[in-house]
C-alpha cells in the first residue's frame, strides 16, 4: 500500500521548475522538477526520506542560472507516494527511480550530488550506468561506515522498547513510531550541530513531519534493522561491501564533508574519497549538511569541479571529432 499526501513545507522559493511531473514505478508514483535549461545537468538525488527534495533549496536556484538542475522527492516524503512495505525502499528502487526520472525529463546524463543516506544509491548508479553518469559528488557519506569508531546515535538498541524516552538520543524503533516529534528534534539538531541553526532546523523538522513514523521506520527496515541490535550492525553491513563498488568508478569523484558532522563521521568521507580516487573537502565548521547551512562555499566548490568535469568531457569530445 502506497499513501499520497501533497506537501505542506515547502518555504520560500527562489525560483520555481521549468517543468516537473511524475514518473510511476511498481505503483509508486515520485514527482522531480527540472530548472534551467543549461547544455549540462548537475542532479541533485533525495537523501533519507525523512525530508524531500527541498533540502537542496540553497542550491536549485543558484546552479539553475548556470546549469540544468534536477530533483526529486524521494519515495516516502514531499510529492512522491509513501509505501509502507519495506522492499519499497531498497537501494535499487531509488537508483530505478533516478533512472526513470533521467528519462522522463530527457537528462542524457548529469553530475549526481548525493547527501548521506544516498551515497548507496549514487555509488550503484556510478558503477552500473556509467554513461550517465558524468562525475559523481558525495557529501556526507553515511552509509560509507568502513571504521570504528561509530557515532553515538547508531549504538543504542533499535528494536529493544524503552522504559522512558526522556532525553534518549540515537535511533530506536519505538522511540521514532511512539515519539516521532521528539525523534525529529532530536535528529535534526545532530543534523544542524553548528551555531545558530535555528532556521535550518525548523526547516528539517517541517519537511520530516510531512511523512509518517512508519514510513521512516520501513526505511530502516528496508536495511536490515529489524534483525540488528542497533543501526551500528547496519552500518557495518552496508559498510562491508561499498568500498568494492567505489573502486569500480571511472569518473571523476569529489568528497564533501563538514567537521562538525554527529551523523557521518569525518575517517568515513576521506575513506570513500580514497577508494574512490577523488579529491576531499573539508568544511571545518560545517555538519552533517554544508550545503545547508554554507550554501556560498559548496555552491563556489561544486560548481568548481563542475565546470571543470564538464570543460574536460568537452575537450575530450572535441579531440575525438578532430581525429575523425
Amino acid at each position: 500500500m502506497a499513501i499520497a499526501v501533497a506537501p505542506a513545507y515547502e518555504g520560500s522559493r527562489a525560483s520555481m521548475p521549468d517543468d516537473e511531473g511524475y514518473i510511476e514505478r511498481d505503483g509508486v508514483r515520485v514527482h522531480w522538477e527540472r530548472y534551467g535549461d543549461g547544455p549540462h545537468t548537475i542532479f541533485f538525488l533525495p537523501t533519507w526520506s525523512l525530508v524531500h527534495s527541498r533540502i537542496w533549496r540553497g542550491q536549485i536556484a543558484y546552479f539553475a542560472r548556470h546549469f540544468r538542475v534536477l530533483v526529486f522527492d524521494g519515495r516516502g516524503n514531499g510529492k512522491s507516494d509513501r509505501p509502507l512495505d519495506p522492499s519499497a525502499y531498497q537501494p535499487n528502487e531509488f537508483v530505478a527511480d533516478a533512472l526513470a526520472v533521467m528519462d522522463a525529463s530527457g537528462t542524457a546524463d548529469a553530475i549526481v550530488v548525493s547527501l548521506s543516506m544516498s551515497t548507496v544509491w549514487n555509488l550503484l548508479l556510478a558503477a552500473t550506468q556509467p554513461e550517465r553518469v558524468r562525475a559523481a559528488v558525495f557529501v556526507g557519506p553515511t552509509p560509507y561506515a568502513v571504521a570504528d569508531p561509530f557515532p553515538a546515535w547508531s549504538l543504542q538498541p533499535f528494536n529493544e522498547r524503552l522504559e522512558n524516552y526522556d532525553r534518549f538520543e540515537g535511533q530506536n524503533r519505538w522511540f521514532i513510531l511512539e515519539h516521532y516529534q521528539q525523534f525529529v528534534e532530536y535528529w535534526m539538531r545532530l543534523v544542524t550541530a553548528e551555531p545558530h541553526s535555528t532556521r535550518a532546523f525548523e526547516f528539517g523538522v517541517g519537511m520530516a513531519l510531512e511523512t509518517t513514523p512508519e514510513v521512516v521506520v520501513a526505511t530502516l527496515d528496508s536495511r536490515g534493522a529489524v534483525e540488528a541490535y542497533c543501526m551500528a550492525d547496519v552500518l557495518r553491513d552496508v559498510g562491508g561491501v561499498l568500498p568494492a563498488v567505489a573502486r569500480q568508478l571511472q569518473c571523476p569523484v569529489l568528497v564533501l564533508q563538514g567537521g562538525l558532522d554527529e551523523i557521518a563521521p569525518p575517517h568515513w568521507a576521506k575513506a570513500l574519497a580514497r577508494d574512490a580516487a577523488g579529491e576531499f573537502i573539508l568544511f571545518e565548521n560545517a555538519g552533517h549538511h554544508p550545503a545547508g547551512r554554507k550554501p556560498v562555499r559548496f555552491n563556489l566548490e561544486l560548481r568548481q569541479f563542475a565546470e571543470r568535469t564538464f570543460t574536460s568531457v568537452s575537450r575530450r569530445n572535441h579531440g575525438r571529432l578532430a581525429h575523425r
